[in-house]
C-alpha cells in the first residue's frame, strides 16, 4: 500500500515539474514576441506628458524633452514585455526599479523647470 502511494506520489510530482517546464517555455516564447512597435514611444512620451499634468502645461518644452528622455531611457534599458510586468506592480516597486534607469532625466527635468521657473 505504502509503495503505491509513493509512486502515485512521484507521478504526481512529475507531472508538475513538466507542467512548471512547459509553462516557462511557453512564458519564455510569448515574452520574446512581445516587442517594442514605432507607436509605442508616442504612447509612453503622452502618458507621461498626462502624468505631469499642470506641470506640462506650465514648461511644455522641458516637460517634452524629459518624457522623450525618460521614454528612450526606459525602451532602451527594458524590453517591451519587462516593461509591462514592470507596470502591474505596485507604484512603490515601479520607482524602485525606474527611478535609477531614468534618475539622469528627472534631474535635468528639475534643473530645467527651477530655472524655468518665476519667482513671482
Amino acid at each position: 500500500m505504502i509503495n503505491k502511494w509513493q509512486k502515485n506520489i512521484a507521478i504526481g510530482v512529475i507531472i508538475l515539474v513538466a507542467i512548471l517546464i512547459v509553462s516557462r517555455i511557453a512564458y519564455n516564447y510569448f515574452s520574446n514576441q512581445v516587442t517594442w512597435e514605432d507607436g509605442d514611444r508616442d504612447t509612453l512620451v503622452n502618458t507621461c506628458l498626462d502624468d505631469l499634468g499642470s506641470k506640462a502645461i506650465r514648461f511644455p518644452s522641458q516637460s517634452m524633452e524629459y518624457c522623450g528622455c525618460t521614454t528612450d531611457t526606459l525602451i532602451s534599458h527594458f524590453s517591451k514585455a519587462e516593461y509591462l510586468i514592470l507596470n502591474e506592480k505596485s507604484l512603490i516597486d515601479q520607482q524602485d526599479e525606474m527611478l535609477p534607469v531614468v534618475l539622469d532625466c528627472y534631474n535635468a527635468y528639475q534643473e530645467a523647470v527651477f530655472s524655468a521657473s518665476t519667482m513671482d
